[in-house]
Protein backbone atom coordinates (compact mmCIF):
# COMPACT_ATOMS: atom_id res chain seq x y z
CA UNK A 1 0.00 0.00 0.00
CA UNK A 2 2.77 2.31 0.64
CA UNK A 3 4.59 1.38 -2.53
CA UNK A 4 1.22 2.38 -4.26
CA UNK A 5 1.05 5.79 -2.43
CA UNK A 6 4.40 6.93 -2.85
CA UNK A 7 4.32 6.35 -6.83
CA UNK A 8 0.88 7.90 -7.10
CA UNK A 9 2.81 10.49 -5.85
CA UNK A 10 5.26 10.18 -8.31
CA UNK A 11 2.86 10.28 -11.01
CA UNK A 12 0.70 13.41 -9.80
CA UNK A 13 4.47 15.13 -9.67
CA UNK A 14 5.33 14.25 -13.06
CA UNK A 15 1.80 15.06 -14.35
CA UNK A 16 2.14 18.42 -13.14
CA UNK A 17 5.43 19.15 -14.08
CA UNK A 18 4.40 18.30 -17.74
CA UNK A 19 1.22 20.45 -17.62
CA UNK A 20 3.14 23.40 -16.55
CA UNK A 21 6.53 25.00 -16.81
CA UNK A 22 7.17 28.42 -15.75
CA UNK A 23 8.50 30.74 -18.18
CA UNK A 24 10.11 33.61 -18.85
CA UNK A 25 9.46 35.77 -21.82
CA UNK A 26 10.71 38.92 -23.35
CA UNK A 27 8.31 40.66 -25.75
CA UNK A 28 9.01 43.23 -28.08
CA UNK A 29 6.29 45.44 -28.90
CA UNK A 30 4.55 48.74 -30.41
CA UNK A 31 1.96 50.45 -28.37
CA UNK A 32 0.05 54.02 -27.56
CA UNK A 33 3.09 54.62 -25.41
CA UNK A 34 5.81 54.11 -27.73
CA UNK A 35 7.97 51.19 -28.30
CA UNK A 36 9.40 49.00 -25.83
CA UNK A 37 9.43 45.54 -24.24
CA UNK A 38 8.42 43.64 -21.62
CA UNK A 39 9.91 40.89 -19.72
CA UNK A 40 7.47 38.53 -18.13
CA UNK A 41 8.10 35.92 -15.03
CA UNK A 42 5.54 33.49 -14.29
CA UNK A 43 5.08 31.73 -11.70
CA UNK A 44 1.87 29.61 -12.31
CA UNK A 45 -0.75 29.12 -14.64
CA UNK A 46 -2.47 31.59 -13.02
CA UNK A 47 -0.22 34.34 -11.84
CA UNK A 48 2.74 36.54 -14.15
CA UNK A 49 4.22 39.80 -13.77
CA UNK A 50 5.62 41.66 -15.89
CA UNK A 51 8.17 44.55 -16.00
CA UNK A 52 7.93 46.90 -19.24
CA UNK A 53 9.85 49.95 -20.83
CA UNK A 54 8.32 52.16 -23.00
CA UNK A 55 9.35 55.69 -25.36
CA UNK A 56 8.88 57.56 -28.10
CA UNK A 57 10.03 60.96 -29.03
CA UNK A 58 8.65 63.10 -31.98
CA UNK A 59 10.27 66.87 -33.21
CA UNK A 60 8.49 68.10 -36.35
CA UNK A 61 7.45 71.49 -38.10
CA UNK A 62 4.42 72.40 -39.62
CA UNK A 63 3.17 74.73 -41.39
CA UNK A 64 -0.46 75.49 -41.63
CA UNK A 65 -2.46 79.07 -42.52
CA UNK A 66 0.74 80.47 -43.10
CA UNK A 67 1.53 80.18 -39.50
CA UNK A 68 5.34 77.93 -38.00
CA UNK A 69 4.12 75.29 -35.57
CA UNK A 70 7.60 73.48 -33.81
CA UNK A 71 6.26 70.16 -32.10
CA UNK A 72 8.56 68.66 -29.60
CA UNK A 73 7.41 65.62 -27.25
CA UNK A 74 8.54 62.46 -25.09
CA UNK A 75 6.67 59.74 -23.78
CA UNK A 76 8.63 57.55 -21.53
CA UNK A 77 7.14 55.14 -19.32
CA UNK A 78 8.26 51.88 -16.90
CA UNK A 79 5.62 49.90 -15.66
CA UNK A 80 5.28 47.31 -13.32
CA UNK A 81 1.91 44.87 -13.52
CA UNK A 82 0.49 41.33 -12.47
CA UNK A 83 -1.53 39.58 -14.88
CA UNK A 84 -4.08 36.80 -13.64
CA UNK A 85 -5.32 34.66 -15.93
CA UNK A 86 -8.71 33.46 -14.00
CA UNK A 87 -9.49 30.45 -16.56
CA UNK A 88 -5.42 29.34 -17.39
CA UNK A 89 -5.55 30.45 -20.62
CA UNK A 90 -4.05 33.16 -23.18
CA UNK A 91 -6.68 35.50 -21.35
CA UNK A 92 -5.80 37.89 -19.11
CA UNK A 93 -6.71 40.75 -16.24
CA UNK A 94 -3.79 43.23 -15.65
CA UNK A 95 -3.18 45.68 -13.27
CA UNK A 96 0.13 47.97 -12.04
CA UNK A 97 1.47 50.63 -12.02
CA UNK A 98 3.78 53.11 -15.02
CA UNK A 99 6.78 55.59 -13.77
CA UNK A 100 6.02 58.14 -16.12
CA UNK A 101 7.81 60.95 -17.64
CA UNK A 102 6.11 62.62 -20.78
CA UNK A 103 5.86 66.09 -21.73
CA UNK A 104 4.77 68.01 -24.97
CA UNK A 105 5.93 71.34 -26.37
CA UNK A 106 4.10 73.44 -28.61
CA UNK A 107 6.27 76.27 -30.22
CA UNK A 108 4.14 78.99 -32.45
CA UNK A 109 5.46 81.36 -34.42
CA UNK A 110 2.83 83.54 -36.23
CA UNK A 111 2.45 84.70 -39.70
CA UNK A 112 -1.02 85.44 -41.15
CA UNK A 113 -2.45 88.69 -40.60
CA UNK A 114 -3.79 88.21 -37.28
CA UNK A 115 -3.44 86.19 -33.97
CA UNK A 116 -5.75 85.68 -30.84
CA UNK A 117 -4.56 85.36 -27.78
CA UNK A 118 -6.82 86.09 -24.42
CA UNK A 119 -9.80 88.03 -25.33
CA UNK A 120 -8.00 89.95 -28.11
CA UNK A 121 -6.73 89.53 -31.14
CA UNK A 122 -3.21 91.34 -31.99
CA UNK A 123 -1.66 92.03 -35.47
CA UNK A 124 1.26 89.05 -35.95
CA UNK A 125 3.73 90.89 -36.30
CA UNK A 126 3.59 92.50 -32.78
CA UNK A 127 4.33 88.92 -31.67
CA UNK A 128 7.30 86.88 -31.24
CA UNK A 129 6.36 83.80 -30.62
CA UNK A 130 3.59 81.55 -28.30
CA UNK A 131 4.89 78.37 -25.97
CA UNK A 132 2.87 75.76 -24.77
CA UNK A 133 3.92 72.85 -22.40
CA UNK A 134 1.88 70.09 -21.07
CA UNK A 135 3.39 67.91 -18.59
CA UNK A 136 1.90 65.22 -16.59
CA UNK A 137 1.37 66.51 -12.54
CA UNK A 138 1.77 62.88 -11.35
CA UNK A 139 4.82 60.77 -11.74
CA UNK A 140 3.30 57.09 -11.13
CA UNK A 141 0.03 56.49 -12.53
CA UNK A 142 -2.26 53.61 -11.76
CA UNK A 143 -2.90 51.30 -14.69
CA UNK A 144 -5.57 48.42 -15.21
CA UNK A 145 -6.28 46.47 -18.57
CA UNK A 146 -6.98 43.24 -20.00
CA UNK A 147 -4.62 41.22 -22.30
CA UNK A 148 -3.94 37.93 -24.50
CA UNK A 149 -0.87 35.98 -24.54
CA UNK A 150 -0.67 33.02 -26.84
CA UNK A 151 2.60 31.75 -25.23
CA UNK A 152 2.92 27.82 -25.88
CA UNK A 153 4.91 25.45 -24.64
CA UNK A 154 5.87 24.02 -27.88
CA UNK A 155 6.27 27.35 -29.50
CA UNK A 156 8.99 29.55 -28.83
CA UNK A 157 7.95 32.75 -30.56
CA UNK A 158 4.13 33.93 -29.50
CA UNK A 159 1.82 36.75 -29.98
CA UNK A 160 0.65 39.42 -27.74
CA UNK A 161 -2.36 42.13 -27.28
CA UNK A 162 -3.12 44.63 -24.34
CA UNK A 163 -5.62 47.03 -23.96
CA UNK A 164 -6.49 49.39 -21.04
CA UNK A 165 -5.90 52.72 -19.81
CA UNK A 166 -3.63 54.99 -17.00
CA UNK A 167 -5.17 57.19 -15.01
CA UNK A 168 -2.61 60.55 -15.49
CA UNK A 169 -4.98 62.61 -13.14
CA UNK A 170 -4.76 66.11 -14.27
CA UNK A 171 -2.43 67.40 -16.98
CA UNK A 172 -1.17 70.81 -16.16
CA UNK A 173 -0.42 73.35 -19.01
CA UNK A 174 1.53 76.61 -19.12
CA UNK A 175 1.44 78.96 -22.17
CA UNK A 176 4.02 82.09 -22.30
CA UNK A 177 3.57 84.77 -25.27
CA UNK A 178 6.86 86.42 -26.41
CA UNK A 179 6.15 90.24 -27.74
CA UNK A 180 8.10 90.56 -31.30
CA UNK A 181 11.37 92.92 -31.74
CA UNK A 182 10.37 96.83 -31.21
CA UNK A 183 6.88 95.71 -29.86
CA UNK A 184 8.34 95.11 -26.23
CA UNK A 185 6.27 97.72 -24.86
CA UNK A 186 3.02 95.23 -24.91
CA UNK A 187 4.78 92.38 -23.09
CA UNK A 188 2.48 92.85 -19.78
CA UNK A 189 -0.37 92.66 -21.86
CA UNK A 190 0.74 89.88 -23.35
CA UNK A 191 1.60 88.02 -20.32
CA UNK A 192 -1.99 88.52 -18.97
CA UNK A 193 -3.42 87.74 -22.04
CA UNK A 194 -0.96 83.98 -21.79
CA UNK A 195 -2.36 83.51 -18.48
CA UNK A 196 -6.18 83.64 -19.84
CA UNK A 197 -4.88 80.87 -22.69
CA UNK A 198 -3.30 78.57 -19.80
CA UNK A 199 -6.87 78.79 -17.72
CA UNK A 200 -8.89 77.94 -20.77
CA UNK A 201 -5.88 75.27 -21.38
CA UNK A 202 -6.36 73.34 -18.11
CA UNK A 203 -9.88 73.77 -18.24
CA UNK A 204 -10.11 71.35 -21.32
CA UNK A 205 -7.11 69.24 -19.87
CA UNK A 206 -9.19 68.31 -17.03
CA UNK A 207 -11.25 65.98 -19.13
CA UNK A 208 -7.93 63.68 -20.31
CA UNK A 209 -7.66 61.76 -16.96
CA UNK A 210 -7.21 58.73 -18.43
CA UNK A 211 -4.52 57.74 -21.15
CA UNK A 212 -5.71 54.67 -23.67
CA UNK A 213 -3.13 52.06 -24.01
CA UNK A 214 -3.27 49.80 -26.69
CA UNK A 215 -0.19 46.97 -27.88
CA UNK A 216 0.64 44.62 -29.72
CA UNK A 217 3.94 42.60 -29.79
CA UNK A 218 5.49 39.61 -30.53
CA UNK A 219 7.35 37.45 -27.85
CA UNK A 220 9.98 34.73 -27.18
CA UNK A 221 10.05 32.15 -24.25
CA UNK A 222 13.22 31.38 -22.75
Amino acid sequence: MKKIFLLCLLFSALVAKEAYQPYLQLIYKASTLGFGSDIVVSFNQTFASRINFNAISANHHLFYDGNKFHLKGLLQSNGLLFDVHPWQNAFFFSWGAYYSKSNAKVFFKPKSKEITIGDHTYPAREVGDVKTLITLKRRVNPYFGIGFNSVDYNNKWHFTFDIGAIYIGEPKGSVQAKAAKGFEGIQDILDNEAKIEEKTLNQKLKRFKLYPVVSIGIGVKF
